[in-house]
């Protein structure tokens, strides 16, 4: 015999055995008579003297114990395709409830909102910065409703959001750490969309301690998540973050969302195959009810120089030499020592060189990395201000990323990869759109010709 109070339906949801001593109490007293009613994925078992099963009397150690063992039709279709069952025993009555997986909710979900005309997929974002991956999703055709964006650094809690609602002002800022954030008070979104802070993962890190740490959001994601009925929650779920995210938080997601029937993919992108100037390798996932999501393909590095292809060309930079700029002369010496420490110059060319490396948030502390060498005049250096950094990632030069070239820089330096994002996005909503539209036309069809007769018994023995 099977023990089963909470757990998962025995024969794929086709059989259940409840054997429990509690049956006594609620008067399931061995050869009782009870009748069953199935609703949707509901059983009710109900004590009566017209009913047409009957509490087997089988004897096991010595000791009655009632069994109710189901195999009617009727039965077996309220339960097929569920992931759970939660078994609660009343008073003469016992509830059987079969639990879906949320996967199957929403698509049932979606299937019976025949009438619902989706003009636009909307998105929720966690972590979203200054807003650049929001940029990306709305050039993709998503409609951001509601954006969460917190920095830890006290005194600057809303540094970013201040920043992100300049280019999205018609979007709900929740200003506030996710520990702190509540599952209902976010709308309804399609998909949400977390690029999580990435600091307590990054090589990078600078390990400075933090009342609000970062290595717990992914958490706090599935919480908000298992907070929302099934029916409001996303379709889809759309992560980036460092390559390092995947060992332990990345597989961990993966297991939460596949245990809610949702299709998981993960992949570590290189910016530089999405057309992109500077050098972002990350961490993606996108986890959807549907199956069949795939990454798209790269469209191709770029080989012209940046210079030859306009995106930021020689006379546009600021050139100094190495006794204009106390910075830069340090450096130029510890190189020329053969000292690199954390600090190691790297130079790039742009009349040659088709990208530069990674520009990250620190960068506006004229550290050594991205510094442009003359083309000709080895005495010559520039660096980098926040308008260049923008057409480096190909952002629209009317996105408003602060009023000070080191925040201009910092902000897209704690961004992801703006061509890449939009292109995984893009790829994300025609996936979405197809298969929403397609399972109402399949929710159509059925429902024209779809005709059950079911019938079934209780078997006890």
């Amino acid at each position: 015999m099977i023990h089963q109070y909470e757990g998962k339906a025995t024969y794929n949801g086709e059989r259940l055995y409840l054997d429990k001593t509690e049956l006594i109490e609620a008067g399931f007293l061995p050869g009782v008579r009870f009748s069953t009613r199935t609703d949707d994925t509901l059983i009710e078992l109900s004590i009566s003297e017209t009913g047409n099963n009957r509490v087997s009397q089988k004897q096991r150690k010595d000791k009655v114990i009632p069994i109710i063992d189901k195999a009617g039709l009727d039965i077996r279709e309220a339960l097929v395709d569920c992931k759970h069952i939660i078994v609660t025993i009343h008073s003469g009555r016992v509830t059987i409830k079969g639990v879906k997986s949320t996967a199957d909710q929403l698509k049932k979900e979606l299937a019976s909102n025949k009438s619902d005309k989706r003009t636009e997929l909307t998105t929720i974002s966690f972590c979203a910065g200054a807003g650049v991956s929001s940029s990306a999703l709305v050039a993709a055709g998503f409609k951001e409703v509601a954006a969460v964006e917190y920095n830890p650094k006290e005194g600057a809690e809303s540094k970013f959001s201040d920043i992100y609602m300049k280019n999205h002002s018609d979007t709900i800022m929740f200003n506030l750490p996710m520990q702190h954030l509540k599952a209902n008070d976010l709308p309804p979104a399609d998909v949400w969309v977390a690029t999580l802070d990435c600091s307590d993962y990054s090589k990078a890190s600078n390990g400075s301690k933090k009342t609000f740490g970062t290595i717990h959001l992914f958490m706090h994601l599935m919480r908000l998540y298992w907070e929302r009925d099934e029916k409001d929650r996303p379709l889809a779920i759309l992560l980036e973050n460092v390559s390092e995210f995947e060992k332990v938080a990345g597989t961990s997601l993966e297991l939460c969302l596949l245990e809610e029937g949702f299709n998981v993919q993960m992949a570590k992108l290189n910016s530089l195959d999405f057309g992109s100037r500077t050098k972002r390798e990350r961490f993606f996932m996108v986890a959807t009810i549907f199956e069949g999501f795939t990454f798209p393909e790269g469209e191709g590095r770029a080989t012209d120089s940046i210079h030859d292809s306009g995106v930021l060309r020689v006379e546009d930079l600021k050139w100094v030499t190495a006794e204009d700029h106390g910075t830069l002369k340090y450096f130029l010496e510890r190189q020329a020592k053969g000292i690199t420490h954390n600090h190691f110059m790297t130079l790039f060319d742009i009349t040659k060189n088709s990208s530069i490396g990674t520009i990250t948030k620190s960068h506006h502390k004229i550290q050594p990395e991205n510094w442009i060498k003359h083309a000709y005049n080895s005495e010559l250096y520039a660096y980098l201000n926040g308008e260049q950094v923008k057409a480096i990632h190909g952002l629209d030069p009317d996105f408003y990323a602060g009023d000070s070239n080191k925040l201009i820089v910092e902000s897209i330096g704690q961004s992801v990869c703006f061509k890449t994002f939009k292109s995984i996005a893009l790829k994300l909503r025609t996936f979405l759109e197809h298969k929403i539209n397609n399972c109402k036309r399949i929710a159509v069809s059925e429902s024209s010709t779809f005709n059950v007769e079911a019938t079934g018994q209780l078997t006890m023995f």
